[in-house]
């Protein structure tokens, strides 16, 4: 029988002991996509020992690490991203899937917003319904649909306190916006063919402040503050020293809501940024006094134990031993991307090349281009394909990993999560954004969004902060204003969560994340 008429399942199992027996695949040898990845619609994915099953409609095609598609597909493998597939377009390309690309999101305005789909390969004639007007109360979502789109990994976007997402299903693609309340219109145009949404937003009124003991040492007030925007309301909770036990919450590979993070705890904030394909936190993370995650780029950590919290930019500094032979020096070209992921999870990306494990032993036991699954008892070294020493290690070397925390008390910290930018620091404005590799004029910082933040005042006190329309740098005026004496930013936009007393404050998307910070009562 050949090889393409063998059933998928025999196929792989045959093809992935080969790769076993061939040695790990380097880290160099990946394809990488000509373009952005789109979603591909009605794909399913699955990942088994050395390859991937991918089934679009009735077809079934298998790529395996160190051969590529068994089809002659020129093209890199998919990738998964909560829980959609996406692959390059060369792979749809082979796949037949002649669908409209939705080409880019443009946003403009403030309080009259508009927000334009370019979908250029569409005829204009199959959004002859889209058009009508209306308004969406506060938690309520505007939903569009749409015809059958590919949707390029990423697009959806936060702007204004609005969030745009797209959801494909089998009839078409959704597009949902949420963050009301506001009024809306919503128009086609042709040459090239555009979906256009504009949007009113209704902005806080003159009014009181609310303010609502909710437990002894807990205060929560709803102000309206002036942003870059204009006036917006921003979400307080005060925290007396000493009331109940901060803690991080969160697990490799593992993705909830804020307010299901905070079960059993009386109040919690969303935490650190994360990888939305593997569901692995982004730089230093630390529960119950283990290392999930080191730092990453010398971002703003807060951390939790003994006394206040305290807030600082976090560094590593660490080696790599295979086989007691130093292959990566702190200080050495590429050497500052490497991580490290502790399983259960997925670790890495198409980008990196993921050294498995064995934590026990210290033995390597698998080493691919990602993302890998790795299991309870391994952690991973993810690193770039430059790092030629570890893109050649092979399985059974011996592999040694060590590291030290500065500032050093952050490395004894019981809790620990890593976001930023890092905005006061004594008392002090020290927003610079530069100095922990986040892009400035990116929408990340610069966009008009959610934002969520968290400081510490001078007597221990800790306030908790979601501003529904600001952008990063406005929270530094309004964490000064509030008392902070160190504060950070938190993951934003979407994931925005300010949940205490059983209720979520905060207008919300109901983004999962994969950590939050919580305050557990006696």
């Amino acid at each position: 029988m050949s090889m393409r008429g063998m059933p998928s399942r025999a196929l792989v199992s045959l093809l992935a002991a080969c790769t076993i027996w061939l040695g790990p695949t380097p880290a160099h040898a990946q394809v990488e996509p000509s373009q952005p990845l789109v979603r591909i619609p009605g794909a399913v994915a699955t990942a088994t020992e050395g390859a991937i099953v991918l089934r679009v409609g009735a077809r079934e095609i298998v790529y395996v690490d160190g051969f590529g598609w068994l089809d002659d597909i020129d093209a890199p493998p998919p990738d998964l991203i909560d829980g959609e597939v996406y692959g390059a377009p060369e792979l749809l390309s082979a796949l037949g899937l002649d669908v409209p690309v939705v080409e880019a999101v443009r946003f403009a305005g403030e309080a009259q917003v508009r927000i334009v789909l370019d979908v250029p390969a569409l005829d204009a004639r199959a959004l002859a319904g889209v058009a009508r007007a209306g308004s969406v109360s506060a938690g309520d979502v505007l939903r569009l649909s749409l015809p059958s789109l590919l949707v390029p990994s990423g697009l959806g976007e936060s702007y204004a306190g609005l969030e745009v997402m797209f959801r494909s299903g089998p009839d078409g693609t959704d597009l949902e916006v949420s963050g009301g309340p506001f009024a809306y219109e919503v128009f086609a145009l042709d040459s090239p063919t555009r979906v256009v949404l504009d949007l009113t937003l209704e902005r806080p009124r003159l009014g009181p402040d609310t303010v609502e003991v909710l437990a002894e040492g807990i205060t929560y007030r709803r102000v309206r503050a002036e942003g870059s925007a204009g006036a917006t309301w921003v979400h307080v909770l005060d925290i007396a020293p000493g009331v109940g036990e901060w803690r991080v919450v969160g697990a490799p590979g593992e993705s909830r809501t804020t307010d299901r993070w905070a079960s059993g705890a009386f109040a919690a904030i969303n935490g650190g940024y994360f990888d939305t394909g593997t569901r692995q936190a982004i730089g230093m993370l630390v529960v119950d006094g283990a290392m999930l995650s080191l730092p990453s780029r010398g971002r703003a950590v807060i951390a939790f134990g003994d006394g206040p919290p305290l807030i600082d930019r976090v560094r590593a500094t660490y080696s790599v031993w295979l086989d007691d032979v130093a292959v990566a020096v702190r200080g050495a070209p590429f050497v500052d991307e490497i991580s490290v992921v502790a399983g259960p999870g997925w670790a890495g990306s198409g980008r990196y090349g993921v050294l498995v494990v064995d934590t026990e032993s210290d033995l390597v036991v698998d080493n691919r281009v990602g993302p890998v699954r790795i299991g309870a008892s391994q952690h991973a070294i993810v690193y770039p394909a430059e790092l030629r020493p570890l893109a050649l290690a092979e399985g059974g070397a011996h592999l040694r990993f060590a590291w030290h925390i500065d500032p050093s008390p952050f490395g004894a910290a019981r809790y620990a999560v890593e976001a930023g930018p890092l905005l006061l620091k004594d008392g002090r404005d020290v927003l610079q954004p530069e100095l922990e590799q986040f892009a400035v004029g990116q929408r990340i910082l610069d966009g008009l969004t959610q934002q969520a933040a968290i400081g510490v005042r001078a007597d221990g006190s800790v306030v908790l902060v979601a501003a529904e329309v600001m952008v990063a740098a406005d929270l530094v005026p309004l964490l000064l204003e509030l008392g902070a004496r160190d504060a950070l930013r938190l993951d934003s936009g979407g994931s925005t969560t300010l949940y205490a007393d059983g209720r979520v404050f905060n207008r919300v998307s109901e983004r999962a994340v994969v950590n939050a910070i919580v305050l557990r009562l006696p």
